[in-house]
């Protein structure tokens, strides 16, 4: 049971890295996937989860780490986790080697995607979503051919509470106070591959698949 982490910014392209990944057999964990699952079912966590997430918030340590445990236990020992937005700080990643560890597994890489702030600013606060069949838009870079809705089903857009610029700067705020120093902590262990994340979505795969060798 081994991993690969995907470290950067809230913006800097962990979901699109992660698809091309995915082909080369790799389990797609996204904790966030994972929390709006449970704000749709609008459970207790996925309530107490969507109050933070829409002020630019982490959920707690104690709740992340055990939806990642719960899933490792339903897992085959040779499955192979690629985590895109966990861990987040220094504890879930001393937690995550824990839990691997405990499986007969480790971390083999970490990807690092880097891309300046003004740069992710302008890409989540563009971002749209259709309401109705998840669909993602960008009104400068991707926009909808459509001016009423989606393309595929003509469902209002709307802009996800947290890429409003105000909480995308705090977001960038939490991530440099507790995420990037990460870095560091993976950079000791002779794990991380940093990816320019401002080139295109082809160069940056392949620049990642090129790293992972």
């Amino acid at each position: 049971m081994n991993a690969v982490v995907l470290l950067g910014p809230p913006g800097a392209g962990k979901g699109t890295v992660a698809e091309v990944l995915v082909d080369k057999g790799y389990r797609h964990v996204s904790t966030g996937d994972l929390l709006r699952e449970q704000i749709r079912l609008q459970t207790k966590l996925g309530l107490e989860a969507k109050k933070l997430m829409d002020q630019g918030q982490f959920v707690p340590d104690e709740v992340v780490v055990g939806m990642i445990r719960s899933l490792m236990e339903s897992s085959d020992m040779s499955a192979k986790f690629l985590f895109d937005g966990f861990p987040r700080t220094q504890i879930q990643a001393e937690k995550l080697d824990e839990l691997l560890q405990s499986f007969s597994g480790k971390i083999d890489d970490v990807v690092l995607l880097e891309c300046p702030d003004e740069v992710i600013v302008e890409r989540l606060s563009g971002r749209r979503t259709c309401t109705k069949c998840g669909a993602v838009y960008h009104i400068k870079y991707n926009p909808a051919e459509r001016r009423d809705g989606c393309d595929m089903d003509g469902c209002e857009l709307m802009q996800r509470p947290d890429d409003n610029e105000a909480t995308i700067k705090n977001r960038l705020h939490v991530y440099a106070e507790q995420t990037a120093p990460l870095i560091s902590y993976y950079t000791e262990q002779g794990l991380i591959h940093p990816v320019d994340a401002t080139m295109s979505i082809g160069e940056v795969r392949s620049a990642v698949l090129e790293k992972l060798g």
